[in-house]
């Protein structure tokens, strides 16, 4: 949770005593089921894209270097807004920042199905990421503040469907809608359902909780968001100009300066907005850097395999978006499963029998082309996704083992930036691999991508995969929790 834990013992007292949250003739569930219907629109959002974007990059003449970016820079702007949600969800009346949050998703749908351009279009889904980097951290807020703690599991329950499914269903549903209705009809559809989570919301939510008027660090705020943004504009031109070249590789280099700087500032504040001194502490590092390569991974593969199913297999995205559906659908059900694993086990055999799938998936995509049967694509594709199963909910909780009090949510803000912001960054540098290991080769015409551009992007994969397998062999210690894991976190 993002939230500043005392706001949350605090609002628990004040519950407790009888202090209400909400108006009195609307119980906790229907609050809860309002703002969950609205999280769910934009949360679906980030993964709705994926089947339709080579409609779009049709439509507006863009390659996939640029098509891309309509998710990346999604994850990249919440992956920012992630990270400065506890300074907002603690200074500001909760049921206008859900309610602000939400109406500026709805006006990002509304732009995004109006675009007459491409930048119109990327711009329109800037502003959907804004609300949405708001309303995931603040859902789960409100879910434990309007919930005595004998339901807190219920209220987490209901949050964690919308947080699993929601990513499964988006390529399926938007493969359908845009074979059917066109790519537009997806921006429709969720800003209809957004304006009426909007209203319902505006009649039944409250503001909970006790606020303090803290004040931002201006300097950190910009120092952490132009720093990441330049470095996007140097990523993506890595993958339009080159490796090498001065257009790309110098704003990349502005961006670490500043990101850097930013970092320094942060181990100087009393108070930081994100704790990076928690690096310190070697699970906790350990952790995150593992979560970030599943996170890249899973990523990637989100945005290349229906590109390899509609441009080299000729699928329509409906096609595409049910082949992958599997796969999808193994996540949400299977981080239950793995969370007791990790409980059971520790951290060391589930990651490495995570690593070993991930690569064994990822190796065999290597060597598919245009005639692999299309069984084999999806059940590769559901290897992976096992694999991804098996390490981004317990390293999760791995990296919170030896974090306690004020730690908590400082960790939680650091993994939940940076699995957004690498997340993003890795599906953009293998796109950029896709694009510049395609020259020379057949290109399917249109799309600029060939079968050696995702071989080698595929193998590049496998050969991070294989190196985090060795360091989870190597750094992660099994089932050590709390105390008995503290000699283990020396840096």
């Amino acid at each position: 949770m993002l939230a500043d834990r005392s706001l949350t013992r605090g609002c628990q007292r004040a519950y407790d005593q009888g202090m209400p949250f909400v108006e009195k003739q609307f119980s906790p569930k229907v609050v809860l089921v309002a703002m969950l219907v609205g999280t769910f629109v934009a949360s679906v959002s980030q993964s709705m894209l994926t089947s339709a974007l080579p409609a779009v990059m049709r439509e507006f003449g863009v390659d996939a270097t640029l098509g891309q970016l309509l998710t990346t820079s999604y994850m990249y702007t919440l992956g920012i807004v992630a990270a400065f949600s506890a300074f907002l969800i603690t200074r500001c009346n909760v049921r206008w920042l859900f309610l602000g949050a939400l109406a500026l998703f709805a006006a990002g749908c509304a732009l995004a199905y109006n675009a007459t351009a491409y930048p119109l279009l990327l711009a329109a889904r800037l502003m959907q990421a804004c609300g949405t980097g708001v309303l995931m951290p603040l859902i789960q807020v409100v879910a434990l503040e309007i919930y005595p703690k004998d339901q807190y599991g219920q209220a987490l329950g209901l949050v964690g469907l919308v947080f699993g499914f929601a990513p499964v269903v988006g390529p399926t549903l938007s493969g359908i809608i845009t074979d059917a209705l066109g790519w537009r009809t997806i921006f429709l559809l969720l800003g209809f359902v957004a304006v009426a989570s909007l209203l319902a919301s505006s009649l039944v939510v409250r503001d909970v909780g006790r606020h303090e008027r803290i004040a931002l660090d201006v300097p950190s705020a910009l120092l952490y968001t132009f720093g990441l943004v330049v470095f996007m504009v140097g990523v993506t031109g890595l993958e339009q100009f080159g490796f090498l070249d001065a257009r790309a590789f110098g704003p990349t280099l502005a961006g670490v300066a500043l990101v850097a700087v930013f970092a320094v500032r942060q181990m100087r504040l009393r108070k930081p907005y994100l704790k990076l001194r928690l690096f310190g502490n070697r699970v906790f590092r350990t952790g995150v850097l593992l979560l970030v390569v599943a996170q890249m991974a899973m990523m990637a593969s989100a945005l290349q395999v229906p590109l390899y199913l509609q441009e080299i297999h000729g699928f329509s995205a409906t096609q595409s978006g049910l082949t992958l559906l599997p796969g999808a659908l193994c996540m949400p059900l299977l981080n239950p499963v793995t969370g007791r694993l990790f409980d059971r086990f520790g951290g060391k055999l589930v990651g490495i029998a995570g690593f070993s799938l991930l690569i064994a998936g990822t190796a065999s995509f290597m060597f598919f082309s245009d005639s692999t049967p299309v069984v084999l694509v999806a059940a590769l594709y559901l290897v992976r996704m096992v694999g991804v199963a098996f390490i981004l909910m317990p390293m999760t909780a791995y990296c919170m083992t030896d974090l306690g009090g004020d730690d908590l949510p400082q960790g939680t803000a650091i993994v939940n930036s940076l699995r957004q912001i690498c997340g993003s960054l890795g599906s953009s540098v293998m796109v950029a691999v896709v694009a510049h290991a395609s020259a020379g080769a057949a290109v399917v015409a249109g799309a600029g991508v060939s079968m050696h551009g995702f071989s080698v992007s595929f193998g590049l994969q496998a050969a991070l995969l294989g190196v985090s397998l060795v360091g989870t062999i190597v750094f992660v210690h099994g089932k050590r929790h709390g105390k008995d894991a503290k000699g283990a976190a020396a840096a």
